[in-house]
Formats: C-alpha cells, sequence, structure tokens
C-alpha cells in the first residue's frame, strides 16, 4: 500500500517537465494569434464604430448649420482650429466646445496657452479618447509642444493630445511637410469636403454622398508632431488630400509619405466615413483612380466596386 501511494505521488523528472514545458509552449504560440487577432477585431469595431458617431456628427451639423463645418478655420499665424472641435457638440462634448473665445484676438496656440498658463479649461489638453483610433499604439499620448517639449521645432500650441481622424479635402494638395509648415491656410478650395475655410452642403455634392469621402484614419507619427485636431496647422493637420495613396503602417516619425497619406493599424487598410454617414473600410489595394474619385464632391467620375 505504501509503495503504491509512494508511486502516485512521485514528483516530475527532469524530462517530463521539459515535455509538459513544450507542451504548454506549443499551446501559448497556438493561442497567441487568436487572441491578437480577436483583440484586433474588437479595436477594429470600436474605430469603425467611432468614424460612425463623426459621420453621424457631420449630418447633425450640417442639419444644424445648412452646411458642413470648416475642415480648418484659420487664426492667424498658422494656427487653426479644426473641424472635430466643431463638431464636439454632437458629440455630447458641449462643454469642451463652450470653454473656447473664438472671439479673441489671438490665435488659437496662443490662446490655448494662456488658458494652460491660468488653469482654466481648454480643449486641447483634454483627453478625447472617441478621437483616437485604439489600434494605434500612439494614440491616447499627450505631448508638450513648443520650444521646450521634445519636438521644439513643430510649433508651440501647449500641451495638446493628438488625434487620428482628419477630413478630406479631395484629390489634390500639398506635397510635402514642409509646404504644409509653410502654408498660411493650406488647401482652401478644395474638391472635397472638408478643407480651409470650406462651407460644402449637401446640395453641392453632386457625385452622391453615398460616392464621396468625408474623414479620414491616419496613424500617428510616433513624434505626435501631426495631427492636432484642436488647434494646430491646416492641411496635414484636420485635412489630407488622396493625392497619395493608402499605406501600409509604420511607427516612425513624421515623414513626408505618413503625413500625406491616409493609413492606419488596422492589417489591409484603413476605415473611412463617407458623407452620408457611412463607414467603408478600403484596402491598401482598391484601384488609386476609384480611390481618388471617392473623394472629390463634384466630378463625375465613374466608380466601380471599392
Amino acid at each position: 500500500m505504501n509503495r503504491l501511494h509512494h508511486r502516485h505521488t512521485r514528483g516530475f523528472t527532469l524530462i517530463e517537465l521539459l515535455v509538459v514545458i513544450a507542451i504548454i509552449a506549443v499551446l501559448v504560440a497556438l493561442l497567441l494569434p487568436a487572441v491578437q487577432q480577436a483583440r484586433e477585431a474588437a479595436r477594429r469595431s470600436q474605430c469603425q464604430n467611432q468614424m460612425k458617431q463623426i459621420g453621424v456628427a457631420l449630418n447633425n451639423y450640417h442639419e444644424t448649420v445648412n452646411c458642413f463645418p470648416m475642415g480648418s478655420r484659420p487664426t492667424g499665424s498658422g494656427a487653426s482650429w479644426g473641424f472635430l472641435l466643431a463638431l464636439l457638440p454632437q458629440m455630447e462634448k458641449a462643454a469642451v466646445f463652450e470653454s473656447v473665445d473664438f472671439n479673441t484676438s489671438q490665435n488659437c496656440c496662443t490662446w490655448i496657452k494662456a488658458m494652460q498658463a491660468a488653469k482654466k479649461p481648454d480643449p486641447s489638453s483634454t483627453p478625447l479618447p472617441f478621437y483616437y483610433c485604439p489600434s494605434d499604439p500612439n494614440a491616447g499620448r499627450s505631448l508638450l509642444s513648443g520650444p521646450t517639449g521634445p519636438s521644439p521645432g513643430s510649433g508651440d500650441c501647449g500641451l495638446l493630445y493628438p488625434g487620428n481622424y482628419l477630413g478630406v479635402s479631395g484629390s489634390v494638395g500639398l506635397t510635402s511637410m514642409s509646404a504644409c509648415f509653410s502654408a498660411s491656410t493650406g488647401t482652401n478650395n478644395g474638391n472635397g469636403l472638408l478643407y480651409s475655410f470650406s462651407r460644402v452642403r449637401f446640395s453641392d455634392i453632386t457625385d452622391g454622398s453615398s460616392n464621396t469621402l468625408a474623414v479620414g484614419e491616419r496613424g500617428q507619427p510616433k513624434d505626435l508632431t501631426w495631427g492636432w485636431i484642436m488647434c494646430g496647422g491646416n492641411e496635414c493637420e484636420q485635412f489630407l488630400s488622396t493625392r497619395a495613396g493608402i499605406i501600409s503602417p509604420v511607427n516612425i516619425d513624421a515623414t513626408d509619405l505618413n503625413t500625406l497619406s491616409f493609413w492606419s493599424w488596422h492589417p489591409g487598410g484603413a476605415y473611412l466615413t463617407f458623407a452620408d454617414g457611412s463607414v467603408h473600410f478600403l484596402s491598401l489595394n482598391m484601384s488609386f483612380q476609384v480611390y481618388q474619385a471617392l473623394s472629390t464632391r463634384n466630378g463625375d467620375e465613374l466608380i466601380g466596386e471599392y
């Protein structure tokens, strides 16, 4: 009896332990991709829903004001309020929107820095997670801009939270980051929906609202130097054209390519919101001609499957 009991309660040998560890390692290796895929599916669904809410907000804004918001509203010295700020009341963040003094003679960056120095409410230092793609590893990070921050050459707008969703200005736009830095307004005569000083109406969208892009995803550059969606620059910051195709994700500092292109951390493409409020996932491999045709509001192009 004692021998039998001893036989059943003995410890594992080294070889048996190694076999068990190897089996566990194989199981983990098999399960990990499935877990990662499930998490990304959840993040994709959240991102798609956020972009849907932006589409609904754009339509509600139009119903109230009888036009879509300006893609950017320049305030002097290259600083502009963004269209996502204008949508805050429709996104149930009216208090953040109402914290802004649109009558100030200062440009928005100077005003925001003054508010932050006085410890008063401002829109840029308020995290707004529904404007961040949950798949982006840099989403939700804050940046202290200006000469005392980590990117002293990028501008001086105080503490801010860059975002991932930019307006679509049309098929033609600026061609480099340096042009974005130097442009006082960026594109102000776009053939799309959202650009500097834009006031596009549904009646202007003769291509049809279900065939016209409004907002797209762009991943955050590692240095957070673009996408200052509350107050920042104009083109490259609040809106983009489709002159560059959708690109694959890359976690590096800002370049011409990853600044001037729509792209996401979702495998295979990016989500874009259309003027009718619908959201579609556009593939990296889609026709560039169709992609550009979708970005214009009145080009009368023939558009096939996308």
